[in-house]
């Protein structure tokens, strides 16, 4: 998923949703962001406070569109192809 694609699907959305990947049914919050080589890298943890839809656009407001978006993990960096609504949170996928 491109930065830009995911920028225009929030627009409408609650501003305060926070921001998790989900893996194997668990949910990790996002806590980081990184750029590196146009990719834009969230970190996730097992646990800790998730950051808000508004922090991240807060945060990316100056990046070039096409930057792709990836999860880090321990088995290295993972595209983000998508991202779904449930229970008040914004899960990455």
């Amino acid at each position: 998923m491109r930065l830009i694609d995911f920028n225009l699907s929030t627009a409408d959305l609650d501003r305060q949703l926070p921001l998790y990947w989900e893996h194997e049914h668990d949910r990790f919050p996002i806590q980081n962001l990184t750029l590196t080589n146009q990719q834009l890298v969230l970190t996730q943890t097992k646990n800790g406070k998730p950051m808000t839809l508004d922090q991240f656009s807060a945060r990316t407001r100056q990046l070039s569109g096409p930057t792709g978006l990836f999860v880090s993990t321990t088995a290295g960096l993972v595209p983000l192809f998508g991202y779904r609504l449930s229970d008040q949170q914004l899960l990455f996928g």
